[in-house]
């Protein structure tokens, strides 16, 4: 068994094409920062009920769905107006030691019903120690009869009862257990449902390493290229940018191509106390007609809950909200503020807009523009640079797509058909897929290859066995309940015709073929620090195949591809994809160079987010 280990991947830049809209460059390499035991520790696993534990004090009866977790609550009669009964999934490794959720997300989304005011609780402690009674940081959400829309909370949003001291940024990378807890009248009887318990996400927008210059900003109504375009903005009397690199880069492309990001200084000259330089782009875009701008809005509400950036900066940065008129097509007045602070090293930090809207979101119902200001009158100097711009959303609303959706009817159909719908969750289904094909019982099974040495080797956890026949997939999915592995092969050797798969057969191990087109694609829930290949088999003696990539994503993402994403193997071949999806014989995930890679989650094109 080969040892799992971390280590920082170079990229062969091969990655597939997953733009929101025609901003659509791919990221080349990545760090890793920590294991991907302490990046998903237990994100969607809420319908696993063993894994939920009654609070000390409490008095709930819990029910498992494969959908939810349900439960009844019974609160305690006592001289308080007031009572608490709760629920408590352990987070911690497997060793006892803390785990830090930091690298998971940004906060927690929740989608759930409730006949309670619920918080949401951050502890540190044994878990053993759990108690609905303790001072720990927390949310508090309001009771919900919908449990269709996720509510999200940062981890700065995690406050202490009696102390303001501590929040939960100070203790989310030593979390032992997260809480559910369940307040309401003293005596008072209830239920609950638990949809969805996923991390708050960032959803990368632009990537500096991409060497492109338009933000995907998903909400495109101007002229091509207007919506999320980079521009600069300075005075050359008062402020003024000293770029980084030879040459006059006066094109912001060019500049963020050769830099791999916004790197340079600020150059302060006049004696204003504020002077106006920085960057920023338009949301929706704009269209020019005769000389003039019409300027577009668009409404971010339901989707953007704030904006990150990956950033170092001897300045703080102030980022500015600003909406416009959608019927003048110009901006208003009444901008937005909040502060990135100035810091020493390249990190991640996000502005949230709650913290500045306190309650009204009219501004993000008509967002125009997005402008990021270096403030002169908080510098230790005058050097920056900028890597990536996110959005903060709900994990089930962070999807990466590749291309656009178009029905695709087989030209050749096997007698074995695949249902319409399906979703494999790991913390759920184990190492078995339900295809819904009739007569195909033994078709869905995961299986990884065997390693070969001279080419590639899986680095599995070191706690999972492998079988007889070198699958290890069973163990692992049974301890750690999510694919989770490094891939190492010789020399960065890309070599298609041998390289580490993870898959499973339409019908059987007789390589009957199945027709899968009523799928429509694949949605994917994974991370990896360098990309996936999704592989439809036709013939696996002979190697053929169509495939297709999700790109690197270094927080757990949704990758959403329909069949016409996919691409034959063979480019001297006249077979097009409707040729081909009535008779695939297996699915399969490649793995073809250096990384470590997370999927807990892979099912049909219309199971994203779910």
């Amino acid at each position: 068994m080969n040892k799992y280990i971390g280590t920082n991947v170079l990229c062969l830049g091969l990655l597939g094409a997953l733009a929101l809209t025609a901003c659509s460059d791919d990221s080349v390499a990545s760090k890793s920062y920590g294991t991907t035991e302490e990046k998903n520790a237990f994100w969607n696993e809420t319908a696993n009920l063993k894994d939920w534990n009654v609070m000390k004090g409490s008095d709930i009866k819990l029910e498992n769905t494969k959908s939810a977790l349900l439960g009844r609550v019974s609160l305690k009669k006592s001289g308080d107006d007031l009572a608490r009964a709760g629920i408590a999934y352990d987070v911690s490794n497997p060793d006892g030691s803390p785990t830090d959720l930091s690298q998971g997300g940004d906060g927690l989304c929740v989608s759930y019903k409730s006949d309670f005011v619920v918080e949401v609780r951050l502890d540190t402690e044994d878990y053993a120690s759990s108690s609905v009674d303790k001072d720990v940081p927390f949310v508090s959400l309001n009771m919900k009869d919908s449990g269709s829309e996720s509510h999200c909370a940062s981890w700065e949003d995690f406050k202490m009862k009696k102390s303001d001291d501590t929040d939960g940024s100070d203790v989310v990378k030593k979390v032992r257990s997260v809480q559910l807890v369940f307040v309401g009248e003293s005596g008072a009887s209830g239920e609950f449902s638990i949809q969805r318990l996923t991390p708050y996400v960032r959803s990368d927008m632009w990537i500096g390493k991409d060497g492109k210059s338009c933000v995907e900003t998903g909400f495109e109504k101007g002229d091509k290229g207007t919506s999320g375009e980079l521009t600069f903005f300075e005075n050359s009397s008062e402020a003024y940018f000293d770029w980084d690199g030879e040459g006059d880069f006066s094109d912001m492309a060019e500049r963020i191509y050769y830099s791999e990001g916004l790197y340079g200084n600020v150059v302060f000259e006049g004696s204003s106390s504020n002077p106006d330089v920085g960057f920023g782009f338009l949301v929706a875009g704009k269209t020019t007609e005769n000389d003039k701008d019409f300027i577009y809005t668009a409404d971010v509400s339901g989707l953007w809950k704030g904006l990150c950036l990956e950033y170092e900066s001897q300045m703080d940065i102030v980022m500015e909200l600003v909406p416009g008129d959608s019927s003048t097509g110009t901006l208003e007045k009444s901008v937005k503020t909040m502060t990135l602070a100035k810091n020493d090293d390249m990190e991640k930090n996000c502005a949230v807009f709650a913290d500045v809207l306190n309650g009204s979101d009219d501004i993000l119902k008509h967002l125009a523009k997005v402008r990021l200001k270096f403030a002169k009158e908080n510098k230790a100097g005058t050097r920056f640079g900028i890597r990536r711009i996110s959005a903060l959303v709900p994990e089930n609303l962070s999807v990466k797509e590749s291309g656009e959706f178009e029905e695709v009817k087989p030209t050749q159909s096997s007698s074995y058909k695949s249902g319409k719908s399906f979703l494999w969750d790991a913390s759920v289904d184990g190492d078995h897929v339900d295809l819904g094909i009739s007569g195909a019982t033994a078709g869905g099974v995961w299986t990884n290859s065997p390693d070969e040495m001279d080419t590639y080797s899986f680095g599995f956890p070191d706690d999972v066995e492998a079988d007889d026949n070198g699958n290890v997939i069973a163990s692992l999915l049974n301890k750690h309940h999510k694919f989770t592995a490094y891939v190492k092969s010789d020399d960065f050797l890309y070599n298609l015709d041998s390289v580490a798969t993870i898959g499973f057969n339409t019908v059987s191990s007789n390589n009957e073929p199945a027709d899968i087109s009523a799928w429509d694609g694949f949605c994917i829930h994974y991370s990896t620090y360098n990309f996936i290949r999704i592989a439809l088999v036709t013939d696996a003696a002979a190697n053929k195949y169509w495939y297709t990539e999700v790109e690197y994503s270094d927080d757990m993402t949704w990758g959403k591809v329909s069949w016409k994403a996919f691409k034959n193997i063979d480019e001297e071949s006249s077979e097009k994809i409707e040729d081909v999806i009535g008779k695939i014989t297996s699915v399969r995930l490649q793995f073809p160079v250096d990384g470590e890679f997370v999927v807990d989650k892979f099912g049909s094109y219309d199971q994203c987010g779910n």
